[in-house]
């Protein structure tokens, strides 16, 4: 059953980031009509978002089943860092957001003990709803911190925010926060939970700070090597 599930899952995936492809080829070809542009920009959005449902129901069912294959090798965080904000940029200057980076490491670097395609997951996933979170023309900030144990992530934004109770149920599956600031935003509501997986199987942890109208600060801390 399960490898039925995922067969289909992969299959539909696929399909879905064909239709996703045709549909920007033609609105890259440039479309005249303003109504029939608006109705692909929101299928293009609606296809896009049920992809990253079906990967992250996949990944999340692999960690269920322990069928979720990590590596763990001295990744250098940094670097890491920057493809994941390379990722984001697009969205971040579509909405005219800041997006910048700080390290504060040692000279050679920071490394953490991890799967570079998980992290690279956790990051992506942390930016991506820090732009979708924030207002047009607000600031995304990534920063980095090294200790000689573990090394510390901090991704903070000037959005909404969020309120005690909303803070609390935040990395539940499925949970999305939901007042009339959220109610044109698109999601699954299983980022964050996947995040989380993410983080604990390599032995890290992760918080969040926010209150309502003062943005959300999300902080990962994650091992280092032993021989660092």
């Amino acid at each position: 059953k399960a490898a039925f599930v995922s067969m289909v899952s992969h299959e539909v995936t696929s399909h879905l980031g064909a239709i996703e492809g045709y549909l920007n080829m033609l609105l890259y070809q440039g479309v005249k009509d303003q109504r029939t542009k608006q109705v692909m920009e929101r299928t293009v959005l609606r296809a896009s978002t049920l992809r990253t449902l079906l990967i992250e129901l996949m990944d999340l069912s692999a960690l269920e089943t322990g069928t979720f294959a990590v590596t763990r090798v001295p990744v250098e965080l940094e670097a890491v860092v920057h493809d994941a904000v390379e990722v984001c940029a697009e969205a971040a200057r579509a909405k005219n957001i800041g997006l910048t980076v700080d390290h504060s490491t040692a000279a050679g670097g920071c490394s953490v003990l991890a799967d570079r395609g998980a992290l690279l997951t956790v990051l992506r996933n942390l930016v991506e709803n820090a732009i979708k979170y924030t207002p047009a023309d607000g600031h995304v900030r990534v920063s980095t911190a090294c200790q000689p144990l573990f090394a510390t992530v901090r991704v903070v934004d000037d959005g909404i925010g969020m309120s005690d109770e909303e803070r609390a149920r935040v990395f539940e599956e499925f949970y999305r926060v939901r007042n009339p600031h959220t109610a044109q935003i698109p999601g699954t509501g299983l980022g964050l939970s996947l995040v989380k997986r993410l983080v604990e199987i390599h032995d890290g942890t992760i918080e969040v700070r926010s209150s309502p109208g003062n943005g959300s600060e999300f902080v990962v801390r994650l091992p280092r090597p032993t021989d660092c």
